[in-house]
């Protein structure tokens, strides 16, 4: 039976409902674990709950949205060790998404407008992830070298902002001097399909399947040059998804 003008507007209607119910929910829920992560990082020295109150917030958001997640990988990782680990950036949905499914506490090296986002930038700052300037000027490295001291494994997205899902940017060095400093292996991520479901400059999520892909570890010791071990990697990260 042909989709009648009218049945096409019904359908957008409820589109529409669901986009506003599910975004009030998110606000909800950010509020919620983000006031809860805050109160109990005064007295989590370790930072393993404050990470759990992130990744059931991660859950909840992708629960709300319709989006389900698949990781493969998972082997390649030591529980007792430390990584950086390097991921592409297409989307927003990115961060819930590695929060799920990388099962190690990590902080993440961020855009700064996330900080200002009242309640998860206020958590953010708390539990110590490390803020990038929006014109891609210096970071604090030694503050993502004291995580990692401190026994967590540090998310970053070398590119340096979003990207299309046909291209992966030139990643920068920032996160490969971090690792070559502190003697951690790099791990390349390779997250799929949420520029598909949250396009850069979207709020309208999609239903769909995202999945995660991890690759085996990569020494950041030796001889080789950083534009060449960041080469390396990225060249990693592009081969995930085959």
């Amino acid at each position: 039976m042909p989709t009648t003008p009218g049945r096409l507007h019904y359908y957008y209607g409820l589109e529409q409902i669901r986009c506003l119910a599910s975004w009030i929910v998110t606000v909800a829920a950010t509020v919620i674990f983000g006031t809860i992560g805050i109160a109990v990082s005064f007295a989590d020295f370790t930072g393993n709950v404050t990470h759990a109150c992130a990744r059931y917030w991660a859950r909840t958001f992708l629960w709300i949205h319709g989006v389900n997640l698949t990781v493969q990988g998972l082997e390649h990782l030591d529980p007792e060790h430390s990584y950086v680990f390097v991921a592409n950036h297409n989307s927003a949905l990115d961060i819930p998404a590695l929060l799920v499914a990388l099962p190690l506490r990590f902080r993440m090296v961020a855009k700064a407008s996330l900080f200002r986002i009242p309640f998860l930038g206020w958590y953010m700052r708390r539990v110590g992830y490390v803020p990038v300037p929006w014109n891609g000027g210096s970071t604090d490295l030694e503050a993502a070298a004291r995580r990692l001291r401190g026994g967590s494994s540090v998310l970053v997205f070398p590119e340096g902002t979003r990207t299309d899902e046909s291209e992966l940017a030139r990643f920068r060095k920032g996160g490969f001097y971090l690792a070559r400093g502190a003697g951690i292996p790099l791990v390349p991520v390779a997250v799929i399909n949420t520029g598909r479901l949250l396009p850069r400059g979207k709020i309208w999520v999609n239903l769909g399947v995202v999945e995660v892909r991890v690759g085996e570890p990569i020494s950041a010791t030796g001889d080789e040059s950083l534009a060449k071990l960041a080469a390396r990697c990225r060249q990693r990260v592009a081969e995930l998804p085959l």
